[in-house]
């Protein structure tokens, strides 16, 4: 998995919101899609496998390319400076704008507040682009190809891979780690030690 944490200087950025293309056929289409990191803490707080998450995530990323979307995904957690996302308009004129299910009906502060940061950056970066809502992992494809349709098949066209950036510290690393852990003291690997160290790793987050 890559990490990435950095802060970065663009100042403000002006976006402008790119003319929907009419008839758009493969690779016309611009999409840019955020949430939460896969192995984010607040994702297995809200009860999720992190793991099917992760691999959900990937899987239907790939699905929309292959379906002929020009595909940009920027994961980041809440403590992350929103200035982040906002240079990821930057350099494309995105038509879809998309929020992932793990924001959405959260019941952590953290998590809303920076869902509506999102709307509000999207609201003011280009206002006229069409903002669409998966309802889990793996209904990325779903959320845009229901709303903006490409009538061909692109399985010899597929879009662009714009990007798959998951911007955390080290606090998702130390996730997957735990995560892994508790699969294997789930699974009674007690030989290999790998049980104490879950019992360790449960101690340090409080979470399992």
């Amino acid at each position: 998995m890559v990490m990435l944490k950095s802060l970065i200087g663009f100042g403000l950025i002006t976006a402008a919101s790119a003319k929907y293309p009419e008839n758009p056929g493969c690779g016309e289409i611009n999409v840019l899609y955020t949430g939460l990191p896969a192995y984010h803490p607040y994702v297995v707080e809200q009860g999720w496998d992190p793991s099917m998450v992760d691999a959900s995530i990937r899987s239907d990323t790939q699905n929309l390319i292959n379906a002929g979307y020009n595909t940009r995904i920027v994961l980041m957690g809440p403590e992350e400076d929103i200035s982040q996302m906002e240079a990821r308009f930057k350099d494309v004129e995105f038509h879809v704008t998309g929020i992932g299910y793990g924001m959405r009906p959260s019941k952590i502060p953290e998590v809303i507040t920076r869902f509506e940061d999102n709307v509000f950056l999207f609201n003011r970066l280009v206002p006229d682009t069409p903002t669409v809502y998966n309802y889990n992992p793996n209904t990325f494809l779903w959320s845009v190809e229901r709303r903006f349709p490409i009538k061909e098949d692109c399985s010899q066209k597929p879009g662009k891979d714009l990007g798959y950036e998951e911007i955390c510290d080290e606090r998702c690393e130390l996730t997957k780690t735990s995560w892994n852990l508790r699969k294997a003291a789930l699974n009674k690997d007690k030989d290999t030690g790998l049980f104490n160290q879950a019992v360790e790793m449960n101690q340090l987050f409080g979470k399992m």
